[in-house]
């Protein structure tokens, strides 16, 4: 025994012969309008005229491009066509009512029953009670609970994108090594600081002896700059650990 529940519409033969469908088909892609005119009605029925996914996710243009098998350009004009032509509400909450459905649907005794209690629908539909039922409360519940989510994973994200920044930083400067400089660059370096130093006997000096200074690797040679002029100031001479052999700094 087939126990389905089955939706169907009931429409009249002059059904295309109304204003609105004589405008509709008349326009450019019109034809077009039309199908996706009838695939909502159809869709709508399980919701006694309203097109919401569910009962509770509103349709946007993409969704109904989907489920209509149209472009998503032609759904959003086809869209505003049917408002334009009063055929279809659409709430502030995204959900979409078609407006003559109650025509299609039904005995024709209480049709007039029926649009009012439709009617009375949408109304109330756009003013919510302000004490809203059980399963409203719980969808609110839900999204708020789902946008926190989203919102607590977004934070977690960029915190470990700044984690990764930090340590990458850190790394890069644990692995910055030493790089000797040319005659030219301590020259430079020099005038910059108005130094007077035998930039080329420098050079030579710390390539001689691998540019270490005493047992260590040279860090950084613009302190070391610093240090032989600081000393041949002070009219000393550079501690031999240091330079390894006693001699003076030469000045230009």
């Amino acid at each position: 025994m087939d126990n389905k529940k089955y939706y169907y519409l009931k429409l009249k033969e002059d059904f295309f012969e109304s204003d609105s469908m004589i405008l509709l088909e008349n326009m450019r892609d019109g034809y077009l309008y039309s199908n996706i005119l009838l695939k909502l009605y159809l869709r709508s029925l399980k919701d006694d005229g309203r097109l919401m996914l569910n009962g509770a996710i509103p349709y946007n243009s993409q969704m109904l491009a989907s489920v209509t098998r149209h472009q998503v350009g032609t759904v959003e004009k086809a869209l505003n066509v049917f408002q334009d032509l009063g055929l279809i509400e659409v709430l502030d909450s995204g959900a979409i009512y078609m407006m003559d459905i109650q025509n299609f649907v039904g005995e024709s005794s209480n049709e007039a029953d029926r649009k009012r209690a439709y009617r009375a629908r949408i109304e109330k539909d756009k003013c919510p009670d302000k004490n809203p039922t059980n399963d409203q409360t719980n969808l609110h519940q839900r999204i708020e609970y789902r946008d926190k989510s989203i919102e607590n994973r977004y934070i977690g994200v960029c915190a470990q994108a700044e984690l990764d920044d930090t340590q990458t930083h850190t790394k890069k400067k644990k692995t910055t090594r030493f790089v000797p400089p040319t005659v030219e660059e301590v020259k430079q370096y020099c005038e910059e600081n108005n130094y007077k130093l035998d930039a080329q006997y420098f050079v030579d000096f710390y390539e001689s002896k691998g540019w270490m200074v005493g047992k260590n690797k040279m860090k950084s040679w613009q302190a070391s700059v610093r240090t032989w002029v600081r000393k041949a100031q002070e009219g000393t001479k550079q501690d031999e650990e240091d330079r390894g052999e006693s001699t003076s700094v030469r000045l230009w």
